[in-house]
């Protein structure tokens, strides 16, 4: 059986609008469909998002950024790592008795961006791999930034083998959207000549948000088959992508 790299948005698993709040029944529901993935055959990779354990506090202290003069960011690099383990505390145990490993990015990572330098042979051991958007070191002068998960999804699904399906579960929207207000409709198929209108919500996120995981997916439909993007609030609908080839989502092509 193939590889699958799945996504949980920060938007899914937390409560992004208040600081360090955990949704336990989103990610228990999630890990439920990974547990019959697994028991399917299949390799997994899980990216889980930051976010009310991330976003706040690194926004709040410009980490994207990098190192900034004159503003002391070393007790916010440490407390977002430490709200990011808590967060991923909380994946790791709804995933029992799954076989899990676990790989902050900040143990094999430098840089941020799509071509941050990390070992990813790490994630071809058997069992169920999980990582996560981070705090990590990178090269003078920033001396550190935010590695987005989105990023750690392109390099993982173009880099690891056998890798038949990516899939982004978001917080509470059916897919790709063609605007965001009320008369939005979902983008079945999106390819580089559909247009769409997102929204990025800069007074939290510190990545690229919907623009960013949009751009990555289309990178990684050059390489991998079925890239789709669903509601996580239906994580049922991962099981009809792999059993059907279809559900309610969008699926990126890249033509």
């Amino acid at each position: 059986m193939g590889r699958i790299i799945m996504k949980w948005g920060g938007g899914l698993i937390s409560d992004k609008s208040s600081l360090c709040t955990v949704l336990p029944l989103r990610i228990q529901a999630m890990a439920k469909i990974c547990k019959k993935i697994v028991a399917m055959g299949h390799e997994l990779v899980i990216v889980h998002g930051a976010g009310s354990f991330g976003h706040i506090r690194a926004k709040e202290y410009r980490l994207a950024e990098g190192d900034i003069q004159g503003l002391d960011q070393s007790n916010a690099i440490n407390l977002v790592r430490s709200d990011m383990d808590m967060l991923h505390a909380h994946v790791i145990e709804a995933l029992s008795p799954l076989v899990v490993h676990s790989h902050p990015p900040r143990d094999y990572v430098t840089n941020t961006g799509a071509n941050f330098r990390g070992d990813l042979e790490r994630f071809l051991q058997p069992g169920v791999h999980v990582t996560f958007g981070d705090v990590v070191d990178c090269e003078p002068p920033e001396l550190f930034g935010i590695l987005s998960g989105d990023d750690l999804m392109l390099r993982l699904s173009n880099e690891l083998p056998d890798v038949e399906y990516t899939i982004f579960a978001m917080g509470g929207t059916p897919g790709v959207m063609t605007d965001f207000g009320n008369e939005a409709k979902l983008i079945p198929k999106l390819t580089a000549d559909t247009g769409f209108t997102g929204i990025h919500e800069t007074d939290i996120d510190v990545t690229g948000g919907i623009f960013l995981k949009v751009e990555r997916a289309f990178e990684i439909s050059r390489n991998v088959d079925h890239v789709w993007f669903i509601d996580g609030h239906h994580p049922e609908r991962v099981m009809d992508i792999l059993q059907n080839g279809e559900t309610i989502g969008t699926r990126i092509c890249d033509v």
